[in-house]
């Protein structure tokens, strides 16, 4: 049985879809990805295999994040798949986010083929989302898919097709972080792991290493203030370290993070809202963190006493914040302990079978 996965972004690898595809693999499907490489980073890599996953890219250039200027690389990108698929023989199409489902329901030919919509976002909350167009959009996209995959409840609310919903949310595969015991530093390390898209908070986490000689500090991840950032503090105790591999390297810098700050901004709807992975990574590996209040994730980090919640953008909070689980670090610890097993994606992958229910 073969799978074809659609993904708007070049496969960096996207952890997220990297996981549902291995499983997939492990249980005997044919899996491709059909990737969209924007940046054109990929010219040597336009087919890949890893593990066992088969990966076609389409080099198409295309800024993201610049609106009405995508859509002719997007319909390009979405000929290029239609033209790959014209003599392809698969039964499952499965499309992740709202972009992706898009492209797979244009061409998607063969009605026998079961298709899937990957929810990776609560796409309600932004602003075009208001737009009666995308409302009937997604209403036509929701009623015309076999199964809705999502990642928390947020997203469900207004979905009446309850029947075809599939719960699996971005927990880390605890194997991937192995071993977790944390480095000896000379230093107390708090690092920011993911995109860098946010500057007022994460500037507000490196001028504290100005301050305090005492800690390290370290950003990991590019996005849209990478540049900014990294010539902001080059000549600083500030380490930005720029892109790191999801799956390889997550686990090592794990190792070397004692605090964990995952800080955005609350009066953004979907970041209010949001249980970002890098959640579920504290968790597995023991990793006391920090978060904005007024969130939903912050609700979640004081109940379970895992934690520190802070005032979005103010650095004598984040201080605080950082001294108090400094003092009290082992607390933290054995709080985390407590609700590991509860939070690895060993628990929840199997969900996929309720979809995949033929083996190859």
């Amino acid at each position: 049985m073969k799978v074809i996965m659609i993904l708007t972004n070049g496969f960096d690898p996207d952890v997220r879809v990297y996981k549902e595809a291995k499983y997939l693999v492990s249980k005997g499907f044919e899996v491709t990805i059909l990737c969209w490489d924007r940046k054109c980073e990929y010219s040597s890599k336009i087919e890949e295999v890893v593990d066992g996953i088969q990966i076609k890219r389409f080099e198409i250039p295309s800024k993201p994040g610049t609106g009405f200027k995508q859509i002719v690389p997007y319909l390009k990108f979405m000929k290029q798949v239609r033209k790959y698929l014209k003599d392809e023989k698969y039964e499952y199409l499965h499309c992740h986010d709202f972009d992706g489902i898009l492209v797979g329901m244009l061409v998607k030919e063969r009605k026998k083929k079961k298709l899937i919509f990957d929810m990776h976002e609560v796409y309600t909350h932004y602003a075009y989302a208001k737009n009666v167009f995308f409302k009937s959009c997604f209403k036509f996209v929701l009623r015309r898919v076999n199964y809705i995959i999502y990642v928390n409840d947020e997203q469900i609310k207004n979905i009446t097709e309850k029947e075809k919903l599939v719960f699996l949310p971005n927990y880390p595969e605890i194997k991937t972080y192995l071993p977790i015991e944390k480095k000896k530093q000379d230093k107390m390390t708090i690092n920011y792991i993911g995109s860098l898209r946010d500057y007022t908070a994460l500037k507000a986490l490196a001028d504290l290493a100005i301050q305090r000689e005492d800690l390290k500090i370290g950003l990991y991840g590019i996005g849209v203030c990478y540049d900014k950032l990294r010539e902001e503090y080059k000549d600083t105790r500030v380490k930005v370290f720029g892109k790191y591999n999801g799956i390889e390297q997550s686990g090592e810098i794990y190792r070397n993070t004692d605090i964990l700050y995952c800080s955005y901004n609350p009066e953004v709807e979907n970041w209010k809202n949001a249980y970002p992975v890098k959640l579920f990574e504290a968790i597995v590996t023991l990793t006391p963190i920090v978060v904005s209040k007024d969130t939903k994730v912050g609700e979640f980090v004081r109940e379970k006493g895992i934690g520190e919640l802070i005032e979005y953008g103010k650095g004598q909070s984040i201080e605080m914040a950082i001294s108090k689980i400094m003092t009290h670090y082992d607390e933290y610890v054995k709080n985390l302990k407590k609700i590991t097993d509860d939070y690895c994606l060993e628990r929840v992958i199997l969900n996929l079978d309720k979809i995949y229910k033929e083996k190859g």
